[in-house]
């Protein structure tokens, strides 16, 4: 994955970047690899250099006292490919910017979508709240549930609820409700809630799921197919709970 030359990608790093984002860390991939005369087509130079400085390939930066990565050194070597792959995607491609954590994609019919990945949970959130949600996501990770504390318990539902969410812009939403954009036809609904943009990761790694994700972004069709896939099963989800709890069911969780 390296090999001996005279070339420092340590001199390109844009230092300007803030640390501990996803940005610099993949702007330290293409600073060892965008102007190296020992790479070609395929970006293969990992800063090997940089560990402790970057988080990836594990999301993390090790330090002593920590658990060893449950992954074997051929494992791990897999997933640095595999972010080098996703770092030469989304510098080469004019559709995505990045800004700290933040993705923001142009979609090929006019779409704007954007969303925060958090690397340390392997998950995208909506953009902006990747901050605002990690202390609540590391605790739910210990088993933290806080039932009895209800201002605790809604900020982890909160940060459970925005894990794999993104962000349409410039979608007029009219009582929770958006329109299918128009290049999409033969829809069996017409309007989709506003809350429910969301799209697990289908990858076996995250850099691979996120790649997936920006590609069908950018292609802006098919990802309005999973979409209305899922407000019609949204949909008959909640003509079933009306039907078993008519008058609505209560908030058991608030009295626990």
């Amino acid at each position: 994955m390296n090999k001996t030359s005279d070339f420092e990608g340590w001199n390109h790093i844009d230092w300007e970047i803030e640390l501990d984002t996803l940005e610099f860390d993949l702007a330290a991939i293409r600073a060892h690899n965008e102007n190296n005369p020992l790479v070609k087509e395929i970006w293969t130079q990992w800063p090997i250099e940089m560990d402790g400085i970057i988080h990836l390939p594990l999301g993390y930066i090790s330090k002593k006292g920590h658990k060893e990565s449950k992954l074997s050194s051929e494992e791990i070597d897999q997933l640095k490919n595999h972010w080098l792959e996703f770092a030469q995607f989304i510098w080469q491609s004019p559709n995505i910017e990045l800004e700290g954590n933040t993705f923001t994609v142009s979609g090929n019919h006019g779409t704007i979508f954007s969303f925060d990945a958090n690397i340390e949970f392997s998950v995208w959130l909506p953009p902006k709240t990747s901050s605002r949600h990690i202390q609540a996501l590391r605790a739910i990770r210990k088993g933290a549930r806080n039932r009895g504390d209800l201002d605790n318990h809604i900020i982890y539902m909160e940060a459970s609820i925005a894990t794999w969410k993104f962000e349409i812009k410039g979608f007029e939403e009219e009582l929770g409700f958006c329109d299918f954009p128009s290049h999409i036809e033969g829809l069996e609904v017409k309007q989709f809630e506003h809350w429910s943009t969301h799209l697990y990761a289908e990858q076996a790694s995250f850099p691979n799921s996120l790649q997936a994700l920006i590609q069908i972004m950018i292609e802006d069709e098919s990802i309005w197919l999973k979409l209305h896939a899922q407000e019609l099963a949204r949909r008959v989800e909640l003509e079933e709970w009306n039907r078993k709890w008519p008058n609505g069911r209560p908030d058991d969780w608030m009295y626990l």
